[in-house]
């Protein structure tokens, strides 16, 4: 008894387990967002330029420099004066020329060297690669949500297409059904002499035509769905369904083409990445040409070297680098120049701006025109739709009436071809035309920045 229950347990756990997945479009919208690396791809550029910009503030702030070193050094001692003394007797003395030499041998020196320095001018410098760094980040923010975008549309392009597929196989399997089962019938009558082949030809070539369909159907149901897994971060192995039984249409958008184009320009992150970038060139621009000027700097440095086996002078006119140390505030100004690479420096962040520009320009007039071609899309698209619920309709009842007169032998077999061609193209137009309308209002959203930043 006791394994008889274990075992239905464990049969239990694993139903649980191979128990599709369930999403709706929203759903599916909220894992992709939170799944595609190309998002954090973005977000780990914002995060790089962050960095740039402490950097430029680690740039105006104080600054260390320690060295620490130990090196070969020569020996000197028996005084500064060719008797051997520090002193000079009466009668005169000669000082020592044999500074050069190593005749007292070699020993081992010590020193370091310590500096603390804070700027206190650049020039605009400093502000200016700022003021660049921060449009830049804005930029790369920008830039977040910009994939956002893509990936929102992606969604949509991969759970619209495999509602499409989906319902056009159902559609043609139905359909298949249907001529199949008079299949039989047809091929007894004809073998009776009551009924013509050629009837039945034309039936077997419909139900293989059919059948290609279906595999194309049925592969492009497949493909949409391993997108759709792939996009919203579900192993492609893994069952997955959607919530929604068939693809239909989503609502007309609100609004005026002038509306929209307006909600484009001020809302797309193109515009803001446009904006964000003449503003940071300028200042680069700015930085740039500051760099022919010098920085004005305080702090205090400092220097200690230790030599033992060398006697230790402190006259205040004879200095021993080997043996000294000092510290002192200093103010002083500091500067880089090199004509040919400014000038280049310059001249290449000129070159930089008026390439942004002309970037804001193509925006400024390429995103009304993507707002007019998707409304205009959509406009057309609901009209069709709604011609093609009429069409539907009709053509569905020519079919249905033809089928039943093929069978009473009121038709032939070309008649019940054209019907079932006539409504199997009407009806896989109209999933397509719902496709392409809900995928064109969705274009309309992304056009004017309408989704999830």
């Amino acid at each position: 008894m006791r394994k008889t229950h274990l075992i239905f347990l464990a049969l239990a756990a694993f139903s649980g387990m191979a128990q599709a997945q369930t999403v709706n479009l929203e759903q599916a919208t909220q894992m992709a967002l939170n799944a595609d690396p190309r998002i954090e791809e973005q977000r780990a550029n914002v995060a790089a330029a962050q960095a740039l910009i402490q950097k430029v503030e680690g740039e105006g702030g104080i600054r260390a420099s320690v060295n620490l070193y130990a090196a070969l050094a020569p020996r000197a001692s028996n005084g500064l004066f060719t008797n051997g003394t520090n002193s000079c007797p009466a009668g005169g003395c000669t000082l020592r020329d044999d500074g050069n030499t190593i005749n007292d041998g070699i020993t081992v020196t010590s020193g370091i060297t310590a500096s603390i320095i804070k700027p206190l001018y650049t020039f605009g410098k400093l502000s200016n690669y700022m003021t660049a760094a921060k449009y830049n980040k804005d930029l790369k923010s920008d830039e977040v949500a910009l994939a956002k975008g893509q990936t929102w549309l992606t969604v949509r392009r991969a759970y619209y297409g495999y509602l499409t597929a989906r319902d056009t196989r159902r559609l043609l399997i139905g359909v298949r059904h249907q001529l199949a089962d008079a299949e039989a019938p047809l091929k007894k009558k004809a073998d009776s002499g009551n009924g013509s082949m050629r009837d039945v030809y034309a039936l077997e070539n419909g139900l293989g035509l059919l059948d290609k369909y279906i595999a194309e159907a049925t592969g492009v149901e497949q493909i949409a769905l391993a997108g759709l897994k792939t996009i919203i971060g579900v192993p492609i192995d893994d069952p997955l369904t959607v919530a929604d039984t068939h693809i239909t249409p989503v609502s007309m958008p609100d609004g005026s083409l002038k509306q929209f184009s307006n909600e484009a320009l001020a809302n797309r992150p193109e515009m803001h990445m446009a904006e964000s970038g003449l503003a940071a060139l300028r200042s680069y621009v700015q930085a740039r040409k500051a760099e022919r000027y010098p920085n004005l700097y305080a702090g205090v440095m400092a220097q200690a070297q230790y030599t033992p086996g060398r006697d230790r002078l402190d006259n205040p006119y004879i200095y021993d680098p080997l043996n000294s140390a000092f510290a002192t505030p200093v103010i002083g100004i500091k500067w880089d120049f090199n004509p040919g690479v400014l000038n280049a420096n310059v001249s290449s962040a000129e070159a930089e701006l008026r390439g942004a520009v002309a970037k804001a320009q193509l925006a400024q007039v390429g995103i009304p025109y993507q707002v007019t071609e998707a409304y205009r899309n959509v406009s057309s698209l609901h009209a069709q739709i709604e011609a093609l619920e009429k069409a539907r309709v009709a053509s569905k009842r020519w079919m249905i009436s033809s089928f039943l007169d093929f069978q009473a032998g009121l038709v032939d077999g070309g008649i019940l071809g054209m019907a079932v061609a006539g409504n199997t193209s009407t009806q896989v137009d109209y999933f397509k035309a719902v496709n392409d309308f809900n995928m064109q209002v969705a274009q309309l959203r992304v056009a004017t920045g309408d989704y999830p930043q």
